[in-house]
């Protein structure tokens, strides 16, 4: 086609074409070449052209451009899929949570999507306005378009139902490389009794790395698998699944439709994205007593099982040594938050700022990956500067190196925790670094994450249960923890102490809760002839 379109320069189909064609092969030069050459030829291809353009500039990582392609897109068609679709992950990027919202939602009134749609049920939990009413709606309304739809493949279980014999456990998760689910599911393949469990693990991410090698050694069974979800499905039944753990929920990608055809006899929800999935099949999900919220029970398809201990454990991978905080130096505190700016929404902004007002001479440090690009930092600072705080008191950073990155927690002396999705491995990285962590609990599951940590570390009087609280919580910290000496190396220990460092204890409380599940699943089966 190559040299057919070169000898035929006017031939509008050849030119976008294959355009398009190099586009998928990535090699983007040459596909902005043609498209360009198309669209000189027959301008009523803008919104197709434009929107291409949007997605090469998003695989480039280039989030502004993206934007502004795929503006350029909905101009000439409002309802052009795939720029809607383009536009609402840029924005996602740049932490334009209510423009990425209008944006997938739009684009699933026109083409329904399960991976899109997931990844919208993922993006609205950074919202305040999400509560855990609208979350769950929303999810069922996920389940009834893409899995209820497949209940008809689903097969009669013949998992002989023995109450003591050795359980197959099967987990799935497209996330096992240096992510920071590694820092809590790397103790439980570690730790699991062999004698009581076979394990498998289903590596459905297309990533891999030393974390990827390390799994591998450390199961009787690694599975890596490609993305089709009715292949893993018949994969996971053929292994003899009898328990099938869920470690990414909706950030699972195409894969997570395996859950909805029910390849095992009890499917858990884990670890991963903490909501309810919304699918039917779906029969537990691991909690604990913070997680999720007493009385919102009702609001999970699955049922809720509390663990009598924290639902985690902590694995920091690294023994950087606790460093002193820059008030030592600065004589002035510095503030940090090092998660993502999806989390940061306008209600946060308005709490930090009065905290800085609060604190006289304080900053705050954000970090994280491109945060150190204007387009990130743009939309926050305007934010702050409507509270009054000028632009010199807020610090970004991007990211860092896997062996840098624990350093970077000395630039900070306390650590403000985003709501309504609080930080996760962020707030324990703080904690292993003898970071305090104010957090503010709510209704949501994800706003539930910093109470359940800082609670099982010891330290529930950093748990805010109102936003005055928060504020009160970060000026008594401002206030005293800077000056007290050892203060930093004192909280590690606390954390080392914990149950959160327990990985032996944790492991064995969740064979414990997979034990009682498969009993009652034999309860019901009868026994094994």
């Amino acid at each position: 086609m190559a040299e057919i379109a070169d000898a035929r320069p006017d031939w509008v189909r050849g030119q976008y074409s294959l355009g398009c064609a190099y586009e998928h092969l990535a090699q983007h030069d040459r596909a902005r070449q043609h498209l360009a050459n198309a669209l000189r030829l027959d301008p009523s291809k803008l919104a197709a052209v434009e929107a291409l353009y949007a997605r090469m500039y998003w695989t480039e990582g280039k989030y502004t451009e993206a934007i502004a392609a795929a503006d350029r897109a909905l101009a000439a068609n409002p309802n052009y899929y795939l720029a809607l679709v383009v536009r609402g992950r840029s924005c996602s990027a740049q932490g334009r949570m209510s423009e990425m919202v209008d944006s997938l939602r739009r684009s699933l009134e026109i083409v329904p999507n399960p991976v899109i749609h997931s990844s919208y049920l993922f993006d609205i939990t950074c919202l305040t306005e999400t509560t855990p009413e609208v979350f769950y709606h929303e999810a069922c309304r996920w389940n009834a378009l893409y899995a209820a739809p497949l209940a008809s493949e689903i097969q009669p279980h013949t998992n002989c139902a023995d109450p003591d014999r050795r359980l197959k456990l099967g987990y799935v998760s497209p996330d096992l490389y240096g992510h920071p689910i590694g820092k809590f599911v790397l103790p439980v393949f570690e730790q699991h009794d062999r004698s009581r469990f076979e394990v498998f693990v289903y590596s459905v991410g297309t990533k891999s790395d030393e974390i990827t090698e390390w799994v591998q050694k450390h199961v009787e069974h690694f599975v890596s698998f490609p993305a089709d979800p009715q292949r893993l499905a018949e994969r996971i039944r053929s292994d003899g699944i009898d328990i099938l753990v869920d470690l990414a929920g909706h950030t699972t990608g195409e894969a997570y439709l395996a859950f909805a055809r029910k390849p095992a006899p009890i499917q858990v929800s884990w670890l991963g994205v903490l909501t309810t999935t919304g699918m039917s099949t779906m029969d537990y999900f691991l909690g604990d007593a913070e997680m999720p919220c007493p009385g919102t029970e009702h609001l999970f398809t699955e049922t809720v099982y509390r663990m009598p201990r924290a639902f985690c454990c902590y694995c920091p991978g690294t023994d950087a040594p606790v460093v002193p905080g820059p008030y030592q130096e600065r004589g002035d505190v510095t503030f940090g938050c090092f998660n993502s700016p999806r989390k940061i929404t306008r209600e946060v902004v308005k709490l930090w700022s009065a905290i800085l007002h609060l604190v006289s001479g304080s900053r705050l440090l954000l970090k994280y990956y491109l945060m150190d690009e204007e387009a990130r930092q743009a939309p926050l600072l305007a934010w702050f500067a409507e509270e009054g705080v000028p632009s010199q008191r807020i610090v970004f950073a991007g990211g860092s190196l896997s062996t840098d990155y624990f350093e970077e927690y000395g630039r900070i002396d306390i650590a403000l925790d985003p709501f309504p999705y609080n930080g996760g491995s962020t707030t324990l990285d703080a904690l292993w670094m003898g970071v305090p962590v104010v957090t503010l609990a709510g209704r949501s599951p994800v706003q539930r994450t910093g109470a359940c940590l800082l609670t099982a570390a010891g330290l529930p009087d950093l748990v805010a249960r109102s936003p005055e609280e928060y504020v009160t919580t970060a000026l008594f910290l401002a206030q005293t923890v800077p000056k007290i000496p050892d203060s930093r190396i004192n909280l590690r220990k606390a954390l080392q102490a914990s149950p959160l460092r327990d990985e032996r204890g944790l492991v064995r409380s969740v064979e414990n809760a997979f034990r009682e599940m498969w009993r009652i699943w034999c309860n019901g089966k009868g026994c094994c002839e």
